[in-house]
């Protein structure tokens, strides 16, 4: 996948805004509150339809203005598609190729941007919320069966938990069967998916950091079934309903997993620095994009921003190396111009402009 070009629009600190990308390593710098992150934050929202840095559209827009607009000529597959986002305080308006795209899920199933920023940095550290929205898109993007997974169970365990708020529990019972039936098949997906995290996360680590540590992700899911059975996992939830009677809602099943990752057998959040959190979350990003390569030769958008800071010398030196080994369209935000010996096309952000 390739950004060609982008027209950006009363967005963030960007009056207008229209430049050609490289299909291989863009460089934006200038000094800091300039508007790098922000051309990099058009750039993530155009391929996923959501921000890195917020969740208000309202915060988008530039100030005193009703609209934003970000459009762009995106290229998958060695296909072209002119792809345009109008953003209001209310919502956004999709189009693609010119037409209304009325199924957001078919559109952020085609176009996908992997980030890397100060703010994905706390994956591991915020609420577990965050880590299965992340994980469950980059499964549904995968394979969209797993999707489908996803919105049969919500509706599952939003009728459950509406039965339970109302004391009807006489009901309960049938919700529960479907409801291990769902869990099982999301559960399974995701061991899967963590399997093949793991057959090559501690190589990529080793290759990016240096460090002689082993890294590992680990998913712990809600339902204690280690063979993923539906009758032991309809026990559990059987057992449960008095602690769900009492929170009002389901406190086991799928919306209650959780992941992490171990280094050494040591848990992120209790024995990470904040320079391990960073490199090991950059291992788990590049990690997911060779998956995405691997599965069927689709290379997202990277953008690293504010990339270098708590990196050592030596290690940026392996991130760098390892770079440019990959086939994506990079895009890398930094306070100084890149060195003379990087072969990137370079961009001078001043103020909201390329000057």
């Amino acid at each position: 996948m390739i950004i060609r070009n982008i027209e950006v629009s009363q967005f963030r600190n960007y009056g207008r805004c229209t430049t050609k990308f490289s299909p291989e390593i863009n460089w934006i710098y200038g000094a800091n509150g300039q508007g790098k992150t922000n051309l990099v934050e058009a750039v993530f929202y155009l391929c996923n339809l959501e921000s890195f840095r917020t969740t208000k559209p309202s915060l988008l827009l530039q100030e005193n203005k009703s609209e934003a607009v970000l459009q762009a000529m995106v290229e998958r597959k060695k296909v072209l598609h002119l792809v345009r986002v109008n953003i209001t305080k209310k919502g956004r308006q999709v189009f693609l190729d010119h037409k209304p795209s009325r199924r957001v899920s078919e559109y952020i199933f085609s176009f996908m941007a992997l980030s890397f920023t100060p703010e994905d940095v706390n994956l591991f550290r915020s609420a577990p919320q965050e880590r299965r929205k992340f994980f469950n898109r980059i499964m549904a993007f995968n394979d969209p069966l797993y999707f489908n997974n996803i919105q049969e169970y919500s509706k599952i365990i939003s009728q459950k938990n509406a039965l339970l708020r109302q004391g009807k529990i006489d009901q309960i019972h049938l919700w529960n069967e479907m409801l291990a039936k769902s869990a099982v098949q999301l559960m399974k997906h995701r061991n899967s998916y963590v399997e093949k995290v793991n057959q090559h996360l501690n190589d990529i680590f080793k290759d990016i950091s240096g460090r002689k540590e082993t890294l590992k992700l680990i998913y712990k899911p809600s339902l204690n079934s280690a063979d993923y059975e539906e009758k032991n996992c309809l026990q559990q939830l059987e057992k449960s309903l008095s602690r769900d009677l009492q929170y009002g809602f389901a406190v086991l099943g799928p919306h209650r997993d959780e992941y992490h990752l171990m280094m050494d057998g040591k848990k992120d959040r209790d024995f990470f620095s904040q320079g391990e959190f960073r490199i090991t979350n950059l291992s788990l990003k590049m990690t997911i994009n060779r998956l995405f390569y691997e599965g069927y030769q689709f290379y997202p958008v990277l953008i690293f921003d504010d990339l270098f800071s708590e990196l050592d010398d030596e290690v940026m030196k392996n991130v760098f190396k390892y770079f440019l080994t990959l086939k994506n369209q990079i895009f890398i935000t930094s306070t100084s111009e890149p060195s003379g010996s990087l072969t990137v096309k370079k961009f001078n952000i001043v103020k909201g402009e390329l000057v």
